[in-house]
């Protein structure tokens, strides 16, 4: 349902952005934190507040970076669904999660594929080939769910919905709105400039 695709969406953000921070804050000393490469990595995923930057982030203990991150983006979130409305955001929500899977998942199998017709290879190494493929099968799958995650988290708050346009009028309906708006004008001499601006006589435009 929609509710458990926001659900699910909303848990993958929730994974993604605590799961960047060791890779910036690997030091113990907060001296030594990457908190510029931080910011600038959380901001692929969502855009961030001048109290977010990195300035404001070394005043916060690192567990506190993690919270305010985490609030900000559920706080994002929920004005994109105003913002958007619900019906529309659940929509979005099912149309990135659909062609994400999709173009992810056929890079799977084409992964699978490839890793089966090798697996013959592990009777080398003395190994099962049927236990090593369902080893490597299991990992690679394991791999495509954070594959998933980490593009839903990256493309949810940087896509929308675009509104086409009015259809453009066709040429008999643009003719008809020439022709009203000459009749509603002044008299015309059949051989006069058609008012319409075409560069024709009257008599070979709209007074046809």
């Amino acid at each position: 349902s929609g509710a458990d695709i926001k659900a699910n969406i909303q848990s993958m953000i929730s994974e993604e952005i605590p799961g960047l921070v060791p890779s910036y804050l690997a030091s113990d000393r907060p001296e030594e934190y990457d908190l510029e490469g931080l910011a600038n990595e959380v901001g692929t995923i969502m855009p961030l507040p001048p109290g977010l930057s990195a300035s404001a982030l070394s005043q916060m203990s690192r567990g506190e970076i993690e919270e305010r991150l985490l609030e900000h983006a559920s706080s994002l979130y929920e004005e994109r669904e105003r913002e958007l409305g619900e019906e529309n955001m659940r929509m979005l929500e099912r149309l990135v999660m659909l062609r994400t899977i999709d173009r992810l998942w056929m890079d799977h199998l084409t992964a699978m594929e490839n890793m089966r017709q090798g697996i013959g290879l592990a009777a080398v190494g003395h190994r099962d080939p049927l236990v090593a493929y369902k080893q490597e099968g299991h990992a690679m799958f394991q791999s495509l769910l954070s594959s998933i995650a980490h593009d839903m988290a990256h493309t949810i708050f940087r896509v929308g919905i675009v509104k086409e346009g009015a259809p453009a009028p066709s040429p008999m309906a643009e003719a008809a709105r020439r022709k009203e708006a000459v009749a509603a004008g002044k008299k015309v001499g059949r051989n006069d400039p058609c008012p319409c601006g075409s560069g024709k006589k009257y008599k070979k435009c709209c007074g046809r």
